[in-house]
C-alpha cells in the first residue's frame, strides 16, 4: 500500500519536493478512510450471503424440464 505512495516520491524527486503538501493530504486521506472501506466491504459481503445464484442460469429442475420438452418436439 505505502508503496502507492513511495514510487512516485522516488521516481520524480523534484516533483515530490514541489507537491508535497498534496502527497501528504492524499496519504493521510487514504489511511483515514482505510477503517471505513474495511468495514463497509465486510458488511457489504455478510449481506449478500443470501445470493447463491449463478447468474442468470436456469434452475436445475427447470433446465431438465427444458430439456425433455426440447425432445418431445
Amino acid at each position: 500500500m505505502l508503496s502507492i505512495y513511495l514510487v512516485p516520491l522516488l521516481l520524480r524527486p523534484i516533483d515530490t519536493l514541489f507537491n508535497l503538501k498534496q502527497y501528504a493530504i492524499g496519504m493521510a486521506a487514504y489511511f483515514l478512510m482505510l477503517p471505513v472501506y474495511t468495514n463497509l466491504m465486510q458488511i457489504y459481503s455478510m449481506c449478500n450471503l443470501h445470493d447463491l445464484s449463478w447468474g442468470n442460469r436456469p434452475a436445475a429442475a427447470a433446465g431438465a424440464e427444458a430439456l425433455s420438452a426440447n425432445v418431445k418436439k
